[in-house]
């Protein structure tokens, strides 16, 4: 079936999360990765934390889920529910569905199976225009290892695939790859890497593997700006 969301789980209340952790032990499409009682600590750790979709409950009283969701992006999240006070607002947020509590192990797979087939349409290819072909090019984005700015023209990046193959993107920044490509973290201004290729970190460079053929760096320097979160993002993954 492929890879397992990486899942989030944020909710005041302990016996739900567990009860959540329990639901998704044996899922074949979902993996809980990190839990949170306390929305303000999540949003906190967000920014580094390699995760595919939020599991969040709207009522609590550090922080309303709805504003959590806001602050989200593009993150999916299916929203957890006791009540139906605010189910309006929590519609206007377009998740990808509400479960209510009790929850039943039957509703909630029904949500994260949804929650699946959406993300993994989103996530799994993506249409490129590449400078080696006359035809935009669907680009398998696990595969990506490595993107590099265009020394030449800055508008384009240089992307290393899994397979041993480069390709020029035509008119791509960086950020889209980095929302694109589930496991890239941005190393410095100029490039950013898969997780599954960083070999070693020491201080401010990353040695890499997994990247094939002569033209292929061996190293990316962590730039000031992004060592901390990089390190960090590297940490949360393993």
């Amino acid at each position: 079936m492929g890879r397992k969301l990486k899942t989030i789980i944020v909710d005041d209340d302990p016996f739900i999360v567990s009860m959540i952790e329990d639901l998704c032990r044996d899922s074949a499409i979902v993996q809980v990765i990190k839990t949170f009682n306390n929305p303000k600590e999540f949003i906190e750790n967000a920014p580094v934390l390699d995760f595919d979709l939020c599991l969040l409950d709207i009522q609590m009283p550090e922080m309303e889920g709805l504003v959590v969701a806001q602050m989200l992006k593009n993150k999916p999240f299916i929203f957890i529910t006791g009540s139906d006070n605010k189910l309006r607002d929590a519609l206007s947020l377009s998740p990808v569905d509400i479960v209510t509590k009790p929850i039943l192990k039957d509703r909630l797979d029904r949500a994260l199976s949804k929650a699946y087939e959406l993300f993994m349409d989103k996530k799994e290819y993506e249409l490129f225009s590449v400078a080696e072909s006359s035809r935009k090019m669907n680009i398998h984005l696990p595969d990506v290892l490595l993107a590099v700015t265009d020394n030449v023209d800055p508008r384009h990046k240089l992307v290393f695939l899994r397979n041993g193959e480069k390709y020029t993107l035509m008119d791509c920044t960086l950020e889209r790859l980095l929302d694109s490509c589930p496991l890239l973290v941005r190393a410095n201004k100029a490039e950013a890497v898969s997780l599954e290729a960083v070999n070693e970190v020491e201080h401010d460079m990353a040695t890499i593997k997994g990247i094939e053929g002569k033209e292929a760096p061996k190293y990316v320097t962590l730039g000031r700006a992004y060592r901390k979160s990089f390190k960090e993002r590297l940490f949360y993954n393993r």
